[in-house]
This record gives C-alpha cells, structure tokens and sequence, in this order.
C-alpha cells in the first residue's frame, strides 16, 4: 500500500506532457500602460501584435526577439475601445460595458471585438479609432451565466466568424457562427475536466485551437491547448500546464513562420504584476 502511494505521489508529480507543443519561451511584461490582456492577434510574421483588455482598452506593438524568444516589446500605439456613439467603453465606468475579452482580425482589416457580461461582439470597419457596428445577438448568449460570456473570437481560413463563451451550456459550449449578419449555433463542444474556453484561433488547414483554463480549488490556474477541427471527431488535447505554472492566460493567436505553427498566448495578471506572453512550436 505505502509502496503504491509513492508511485501515485510521483506519478502527480511528474510535468504535464507536452505531446506536440514544445515550449519556446516565457517573457514577462511589468508595464503600467495597459492590464488585464484578454485577446490576441499576431502578425503573419510574429513580430508585430494587437490585443485588447478587461477594462477597455486596446493596444498594437512590436516584439523584439532574440531568435524564437521574445526579448521585449515596443508599443506603437494605444486607445479606447469605442462604442456606437464613438464614445469609449470605459468611460461609462461600469464593467459590464467595458470588459472587451476576445479579438480577431480578417486580411481585409476588419477588426472584430467580443464582450463578456453585456455580451455582444462588434464589428470595426475602419480600425479602433472609429465607432463599431452592432451585429445582432444570438438569443442564447444572456443564456450564460455572468461574467461566463463570449470570451474568444476566431476566423476561420475562409473568413467565417466565430465566437465562443467561457462556459457551457447543458449541451456544452455552442459553436455560435456568424452569417448574413446573424448568429447561429453549429453544434456543440463537450466540456472536458471543468476546464473553460478563453482563446480560440484557426490555422490556415482549418484546425481550431482552444485556450482553456480552470481555477483549481480557488487557489491555482491551470492552462492547456485543445485542437478540433469542426463537423468532425478530431478533438485532442495537445498541452496541459502544471498548477499555478503560468498566470491566467486567456489571449491565444496562430501563425506560422518558416518552421512551422507557432502558438502566442497572453495573460491577464488582474492588474497585478507583470504580464506573460508565452510561446509554443508545434512539433509535427
């Protein structure tokens, strides 16, 4: 029996596999500009970047990189998420309008925000300096618990939009498509180990990788990477973190360089701290 407990102990204790992710990089960000970093999008080179954040805001800048590894960053520019009446979000003071959570960027320069609590996504023709246009909701988002809402945004290699909440319905988490201006549900994503959707993007086969994360027992996050590929039965988890290993990561963005597909994720340190950008290779 002892000899059995100490298998188990050890067993826990070993790293979390990386199956097909091979971890790159960790680089810490301690800036007062911008906190709480919710979405992500790349560059197709991985050198220039747009995120946006909790409490409203949105910045674009540059990675310096040492090779693969990220050694720093320059912001180039930095601004209000605006709303309809061309005002910003945050200036309303209230959460529940200002609490911008996923991004996604079509080739055309059409830039898409989600929210979560008051649970929408907006459409910026023009960049975000310019006021957005509503899209019109799909019943079943206020279905989600507060503060559970459209935590992710992806554009498939077609160009169709899709959207995600951070938890489930009973029938799992609802694949929401935008068409004609209007969104539908494509079917659903089981949930698996009480872990959440919190980033989403697409690679250009047509793969979709997942942020996931959970907070266990209250005290640790806990991170890793699903792939589906939707309308069929691939669905595998590449990555799972160890406890409390990174922060919250919630931003998730794909590209590929000359290796490869690359995977930057981002983290939102609750206003405390610095915030991480972490980087994966996935090797084939």
């Amino acid at each position: 029996m002892r000899t059995d407990l100490v298998a188990l102990a050890a067993l826990i204790a070993l790293p979390a596999a990386a199956d097909d992710l091979t971890p790159i990089g960790t680089f810490h960000w301690d800036s007062d500009l911008i906190a709480e970093l919710s979405g992500l999008e790349v560059s197709d080179d991985g050198l220039s970047f747009t995120t946006v954040g909790d409490r409203g805001f949105w910045m674009t800048g540059r990675f310096e990189r040492d090779g693969d590894t990220i050694t720093g960053i320059d912001v180039d520019d930095l601004g209000s998420v605006l709303g309809e009446n061309g005002f910003p979000v945050a200036a309303r003071r209230v959460e529940d309008w200002s609490d911008s959570e996923g991004l996604a960027i079509a080739a055309d320069g059409t830039i898409w925000v989600s929210f979560e609590r008051w649970a929408h996504v907006w459409q910026y023709n023009d960049g975000l300096r310019q006021p957005p246009i509503w899209t019109k909701d799909h019943p079943t988002f206020y279905d989600h618990a507060e503060n559970w809402q459209l935590e992710a945004l992806a554009l498939s290699p077609d160009g169709t939009l899709y959207t995600f909440s951070e938890k489930p319905l009973p029938e799992g988490f609802p694949i929401y498509r935008l068409e004609n201006g209007a969104w539908t549900i494509d079917g659903y994503l089981p949930e698996q180990d009480l872990f959440s959707i919190v980033g989403a993007d697409f690679d250009t086969n047509g793969d979709l990788y997942l942020l996931e994360r959970k907070l266990v027992v209250g005290l640790w996050w806990q991170n890793r990477i699903r792939r589906v590929r939707l309308g069929t039965p691939v669905d595998e988890v590449l990555w799972t973190s160890q406890r409390d290993e990174y922060q919250n990561l919630e931003g998730l963005a794909v590209w590929r360089d000359a290796k490869g597909l690359r995977l930057t994720l981002v983290s939102d340190n609750g206003g405390a701290g610095p915030s991480q950008f972490v980087e994966f290779r996935l090797t084939d």
